[in-house]
């Protein structure tokens, strides 16, 4: 059962990634920030801040039940996907108006420096 935050505690979370996104690292307003959980409850992981992180909405939609690299995986498999399933996209392609790059997915959290997944105190 996942805790109601306090606005102290949401206002922690917030702050992890100074405003942005953990993932994408778009930049978030407070209100517009959903709180998620790095190991998801599904997967184990604690419902604590030091399992939380700042998302945007799509972000967390995306990432859904599964860990952070879970999601990497995920993504990284997006181009294959929509050159298998989609036409308007293999059309695209083809005429060079979209093209595949292969690079690593590194989360804003992962790049940002500092210990973003730290022990932070629980209040």
């Amino acid at each position: 059962m996942r805790r109601r935050l306090s606005k102290t505690q949401r206002q922690q979370v917030y702050e992890k990634c100074g405003g942005h996104c953990a993932y994408c690292g778009s930049r978030l307003d407070y209100k517009e920030m959903q709180v998620d959980h790095v190991k998801p409850l599904k997967l184990g992981g604690e419902d604590t801040l030091s399992n939380m992180l700042p998302a945007c909405r799509s972000c967390n939609h995306y990432k859904a039940a599964r860990d952070a690299d879970g999601y990497r995986r995920y993504l990284s498999g997006i181009a294959g996907r929509l050159m298998r399933d989609s036409i308007p996209y293999q059309v695209a392609a083809r005429f060079g108006i979209v093209k595949y790059v292969k690079k690593d997915v590194v989360f804003y959290f992962e790049s940002c420096g500092g210990a973003v997944l730290g022990k932070e105190k629980e209040r």
